[in-house]
């Protein structure tokens, strides 16, 4: 199974720097910026999942989910058009049920098929997060439903937060 999480938010991070000039209509401002995912949580079936609980091998995907980065640009939320093209390049059939970005308010919710996978898997991403001139914060759960041929389910979800910190000028 792919890891739902990673996937996500990379088609939910923020698109890339624009030009060296600040665009007055985009919220965050042009500067300096901290960049950091971290992940928050693994749940299998509602329960919290400790780390020596969790697989090594999916231990070792989960890890790719942390990052800490810095940069010096203008940060934006991508468009619609732009994050559906991204899910389409990763999964069979995927679904942008929400998309708002309202004012400074953002909420995302997709639900996916992934490739290649031999059993009946759903994949809902759900993100909630805020803009502002000099932070931005986006809480995502990824979950991945997967049915069984008896008919139950396995639910894993994975939960994690990208703050991006504004800490001066270029």
């Amino acid at each position: 199974m792919r890891l739902a999480g990673i996937i996500i938010m990379g088609a939910l991070a923020l698109g890339g720097c624009a030009p060296r000039q600040d665009d007055p209509s985009n919220p965050p401002r042009l500067g300096q910026w901290h960049d950091r995912t971290v992940l928050t949580g693994v749940r299998l079936n509602d329960r919290a999942l400790k780390e020596e609980e969790i697989p090594p091998d999916f231990r070792r995907k989960l890890a790719r989910f942390d990052k800490d980065d810095s940069y010096c640009g203008e940060p934006r939320p991508r468009e619609r058009a732009e994050v559906q093209a991204l899910l389409d390049e990763k999964f069979d059939s995927c679904e942008i049920e929400t998309f708002d970005l309202n004012g400074p308010e953002i909420a995302v919710l997709s639900r996916c098929r992934p490739r290649r996978v031999k059993e009946d898997v759903l994949m809902t991403a759900k993100v909630n997060g805020f803009t502002g001139a000099e932070s931005i914060r986006l809480d995502i759960d990824a979950i991945a439903r997967l049915t069984e041929k008896t008919g139950g389910n396995q639910l894993l979800m994975i939960s994690g937060r990208r703050e991006l910190t504004r800490t001066g000028d270029c």
